[in-house]
């Protein structure tokens, strides 16, 4: 989820896959749907204007996805975050943030 340099700079406990507050129950149903999720045919169908954001360094899930959806999406743009992993919305949030934020501006409607 992290890089090792941000961890060690930075004490947890770490809240990136969910909350803490969560039941088990609903945590092991979150982690079931994760898995079973597949909306790749639905991709083409999105209409809204849509941002791939991901880390080039993202182990849980590989940067070469983040090409596949842009090109699935239509008009979608990407940004590739250098040396972020899969929680770079948290420790890249310097460069993440401003680039969302932008992108809404920009948005139609």
């Amino acid at each position: 989820m992290y890089t090792p340099e941000w961890l060690a700079g930075h004490a947890g406990p770490y809240h990136t896959v969910g909350d803490p507050g969560m039941p088990a129950y609903a945590r092991r149903r979150h982690l079931t749907a994760s898995a079973r999720h597949d909306a790749w045919d639905a991709l083409p169908r999105i209409t809204a204007p849509t941002l791939v954001v991901h880390g080039t360094d993202d182990v849980f899930n590989p940067a070469a996805n983040a090409p596949l959806l842009t090109e699935r999406i239509p008009g979608a743009r990407m940004h590739l975050i250098r040396g972020a992993r899969h929680a770079y919305f948290e420790e890249f949030r310097e460069e993440a943030g401003p680039l969302v934020l932008d992108f809404l501006a920009d948005a139609p409607g």
